[in-house]
């Protein structure tokens, strides 16, 4: 429909991934009355709603065990919206040497700013697991914390992405009396400042350049005048000079 070619750098796939990757080695610890430590627990982390984990909590398996334990956290995208006030002039172009041609270099037009919307569920049983859990997270987000993430391939841009905690939110979900507990819930809302880049497109250097030079005794001959670059192979971020070149002359065409 818009006619473009296709192409596609898996970006939202990396922010999820980067989202992920920050709350993948979470650990909480149970210690007995005297406070020995009794075992290590590394809290599983899973993408989709929390709602779905939570519905599994009290199905029993063909052996007898529950279909799922916590504590658990999980995290899904809430919302994707466009920030205007992110957004830098459309015009502007991005550009990087060809990795396999010196004669070609990549470009792209300035990144379309975008927030994506995450949010992180912390499920447990009980409250010394789940302030384990959320102690472990608040104090790198003041409010924000900033991840490198790679987002134009081609261009080898790699830029430091703001995640901003945004909320925390706290539930306490049972069914029956108030000592019946099922779970505790705390909700985390984060926001990334993504952008999304355009079609990437080549465009060979121009090394020689020629031009028709009119003599200052005459209108009706002209020089042809050469200019190429030295050396003939340098790169834009080289140091290099031009080489005039002033050929025979020439009636007009």
């Amino acid at each position: 429909m818009l006619g473009n070619d296709y192409f596609y750098r898996s970006t939202i796939r990396n922010y999820v991934i980067a989202f992920g990757s920050m709350f993948n080695d979470v650990d909480i610890k149970r210690t007995n009355a005297a406070g020995t430590v009794i075992s290590v627990i590394r809290v599983p982390l899973a993408y989709g709603p929390s709602q779905k984990y939570l519905s599994r909590i009290n199905k029993v398996t063909t052996a007898g065990e529950p279909a799922i334990t916590l504590p658990r956290m999980s995290f899904e995208i809430s919302s994707f919206q466009y920030n205007p006030s992110r957004k830098l002039p459309k015009t502007n172009k991005i550009s990087r040497q060809n990795t396999t041609s010196e004669n070609i270099k990549n470009h792209v037009y300035q990144p379309v700013p975008y927030d994506i919307g995450f949010q992180l569920s912390v499920m447990t049983k009980n409250a010394d697991d789940a302030t384990q859990i959320i102690e472990q997270i608040l104090p790198y987000f003041t409010p924000s914390f900033v991840i490198p993430i790679k987002e134009a391939t081609e261009l080898g841009i790699v830029r430091d992405t703001p995640l901003t905690l945004e909320s925390v939110d706290y539930a306490d979900e049972y069914e029956g009396d108030f000592l019946s507990r099922r779970s505790l819930i705390w909700t985390l809302g984060f926001t990334m400042a993504g952008t999304l880049y355009g079609l990437p497109r080549e465009q060979k250097l121009i090394r020689t350049a020629i031009t028709n030079t009119k003599k200052l005794d005459t209108d009706e001959q002209f020089t042809k005048n050469t200019i190429t670059t030295d050396p003939a192979d340098a790169l834009k971020t080289e140091n290099f000079s031009f080489i005039n070149t002033f050929d025979e002359e020439f009636g007009d065409e």
